[in-house]
């Protein structure tokens, strides 16, 4: 099973999205699960954060309290326990504890707690901006 996921850009990207299901973990061997359009590779966020959209369409419940230190402040927010499955290119992200809370412009945000369970490579060649990322990890990348 192929364990990439890999975007292609005509031009500069500003930034880096895919789309992906979330799944709900399985109950009753019941797969509940629903698309998220708007998934954002956010480097600079430590922790990946749904939408509380998401957490009620799929009747997530609630693992934990947290607390998210943000630009607008602290957000207090519940983890739940999910899996994302990028249909397109056959690639699983299993058994995330992930943060909600409200997001204006994204479905998801896939922060650093996630990024770091793989290889992630972004390049820019002929103006040309390619997002690759593969898990788990397999070896080290290095430019000369």
């Amino acid at each position: 099973m192929k364990k990439s996921i890999t975007q292609k850009y005509p031009a500069k990207a500003e930034s880096i999205l895919s789309s992906c299901f979330v799944i709900k973990p399985a109950t009753n061997n019941k797969l509940e699960y629903c698309e998220a359009k708007d998934v954002l590779w956010d480097t600079g966020a430590t922790n990946t954060i749904i939408s509380r959209n998401i957490a009620a369409a799929l009747g997530l419940e609630p693992i934990q309290k947290a607390m998210i230190a943000g630009i607008g402040g602290n957000v207090e927010a519940y983890t739940y326990k999910i899996s994302l499955y990028f249909a397109k290119e056959g690639a699983w992200i299993k058994d995330l504890e992930v943060l909600a809370c409200d997001l204006e412009d994204n479905d998801i945000i896939i922060g650093m707690d996630t990024i770091t369970r793989g290889d992630l490579a972004i390049t820019n060649k002929n103006g040309e901006t390619w997002f690759s990322f593969r898990i788990p990890s397999q070896e080290h990348i290095e430019f000369e």
